[in-house]
């Protein structure tokens, strides 16, 4: 996981419009949820969807917590 927690935040790029990054996060934070309510083994996934669960983690976690998980 990286450090800096706004650097999960992806890029809104030349090739990305604000749209599309909003459709990731909210892919991202829908994904955690399920997975979460559903008790889904992470390591089950494949790696890319393993980085967009962590992503939407850190957006399911109350700030404080948030940000102590991207410290460590």
């Amino acid at each position: 996981m990286r450090n800096d927690y706004f650097e999960v935040i992806p890029d809104a790029g030349a090739e990305r419009s604000a749209g599309s990054v909003l459709a990731r996060i909210y892919h991202d934070i829908g994904l955690a949820a399920v997975a979460e309510a559903l008790r889904l083994p992470a390591d089950s996934f494949e790696p890319e969807m393993i980085e967009s669960l962590e992503r939407g983690e850190l957006y399911l976690l109350p700030p404080a917590l948030a940000r102590a998980e991207t410290d460590a």
